[in-house]
């Protein structure tokens, strides 16, 4: 069994009008979304974390992937993939790898988790989604492989306090 765990970016800012969408940080309540979903993950199996190569991905990735003693890897086919593009992404992960973080956007996240589980859910920013997926190798990753096995948000994990 693989066990996928879909994040979207944290809150961008949107404060600087001349910046390319590639190249916008996070703002506040994005830095802050971050280091919940750090303190929430600690101490999960996780293998590798892989994000785009937008900057608010990577900075959302980032403090979550020391949480897990892990680096960021960055893969810019996951900028304004779509969910069929993200299967694809999938399907290329590196096998001895058995639960990965992918750090992307939306519509694409919520189109995948969407076409792995046949379950319909929203992912605000910062949301993760965990699916374990059926299958023992990447490589065969399909449609309705998975179940979504668990979802959080940021304003959950406040509430949980």
């Amino acid at each position: 069994m693989k066990t996928l765990h879909l994040l979207r970016h944290a809150k961008s800012d949107w404060s600087d009008p001349s910046l390319a969408d590639h190249d916008r940080p996070l703002n506040a309540r994005g830095r802050r979304s971050r280091r919940l979903l750090a303190e929430h993950v600690v101490g999960w199996p996780v293998d590798l974390v892989r994000s785009s190569t937008a900057r608010r991905a990577r900075a959302t990735a980032k403090p979550l992937a020391a949480a897990l003693g892990l680096t960021v890897e960055t893969d810019p086919a996951l900028y304004g993939a779509t969910g069929e593009e993200l299967l694809e992404i999938v399907r290329r992960l590196p096998e001895p790898a058995v639960a990965v973080v992918l750090v992307g956007h939306n519509p694409g996240i919520e189109e995948l988790s969407w076409l792995l589980t046949g379950a319909s859910g929203a992912y605000p920013t910062a949301a993760l989604g965990t699916i374990e997926l059926d299958c023992e190798r990447w490589a065969v990753v399909g449609r309705g492989a998975g179940r979504l096995v668990a979802h959080v948000t940021p304003a959950e994990l406040v509430g949980g306090r």
